[in-house]
């Protein structure tokens, strides 16, 4: 997957280039092959981040277990459940998140 360095656009504000530079940061990631009954199941540990460390996104990781306080990482991990459990799994298992 080519990567494409993002350009910050002189004629709009800093809220602006922020808002699109978190837009076009999900198209150039790379996803991660990961079991899906074991990311369904670290989902009950989701209010500590722990399938999105599995998931390898520990930035995330760290915001949910910053956040584990709040209903924020609860409701955050029941969309993430929710998006992994209509993903078909290949002939292993795996799923790309």
């Amino acid at each position: 997957m080519a990567k494409t360095q993002w350009q910050k656009d002189p004629n709009h504000g800093f809220i602006w280039n922020c808002i699109d530079h978190l837009a076009t940061w999900c198209d150039g990631r790379e996803k991660h092959a990961v079991n899906r009954k074991t990311y369904l199941r670290l989902c009950i540990l989701g209010i500590f981040g722990a399938h999105q460390f599995y998931a390898k996104r520990p930035i995330l990781g760290v915001l949910y277990l910053a956040t584990c306080w709040s209903g924020f990482s609860i409701a955050m991990t029941l969309v993430d459940a929710i998006i992994a459990v209509p993903m078909k799994p290949d002939e292993n298992g795996l799923i790309l998140l």
